[in-house]
């Protein structure tokens, strides 16, 4: 019972944080528009590799990297003004991308000529969010359910890691598989969920700086 639980649990964590619509999700999208599924799971499997090198990364070092928030200001000042920062970009929309007769942006114009194994990769593996998403699921996981770092049985974190595998890709190829129902039926929705993101994204921050400030 208990290797299932750890399977699932991070199954269910990597769904829940592979839902928003973020850049990775964007690509598989893009993709599978332009080009075919297929392609598009070059990028799927290896940002599911990197995201569990990014909750490796959380496992290891979930206190240090709390703790180092906590102690310094600057920090969490620097995470408000990027989380701003970013929230206006969303918000704002982004002007370089190549339009659909919904006038949505179907593919972002490209600079650098890269694989779509390496795209999926640098963009799960560049996520400071989702490192902080897992930061925040791993503490939660050990204070309320199990108790995840690397003195756990090597057996019980790779059937973990194994489910955020496969969650991240399920979830994903899930944005691919039905990228072209989700353009048909919601008008501009790649430009109104980002502005929704944004405003969320705005809005933590101002909570941020009124916290940092009053408290």
């Amino acid at each position: 019972m208990n290797l299932i639980t750890y399977f699932f649990l991070g199954l269910i964590a990597a769904i829940i944080g592979a839902l928003p619509l973020g850049t990775t999700n964007v690509a598989v999208i893009n993709t599978t528009i332009k080009e075919n599924i297929q392609s598009a799971l070059k990028i799927v499997y290896t940002a599911a590799l990197a995201e569990i090198i990014l909750v490796v990364l959380a496992i290891n070092f979930n206190m240090q990297i709390e703790n180092f928030v906590d102690m310094n200001v600057w920090l969490q000042y620097t995470i408000g003004f990027i989380l701003l920062s970013v929230g206006i970009i969303l918000l704002m929309g982004r002007k370089e991308c190549v339009k659909d007769k919904n006038e949505d942006c179907i593919i972002i114009k490209k600079r650098y000529n890269i694989s779509k194994q390496t795209l999926g990769f640098l963009l799960g593996l560049i996520n400071p969010t989702v490192l902080i998403y897992w930061i925040l699921v791993i503490s939660f996981l050990n204070k309320k359910m199990i108790y995840l770092n690397m003195t756990t049985g090597y057996f019980l974190l790779i059937l973990f890691l194994v489910g955020v595998f496969f969650g991240k890709v399920i979830t994903l190829y899930g944005y691919g598989k039905f990228s072209n129902i989700l353009k048909v039926k919601m008008k501009n929705i790649t430009t109104r969920i980002n502005r929704v993101i944004g405003v969320l994204l705005i809005c933590i921050s101002i909570f941020q700086f009124t916290k940092l400030i009053y408290y």
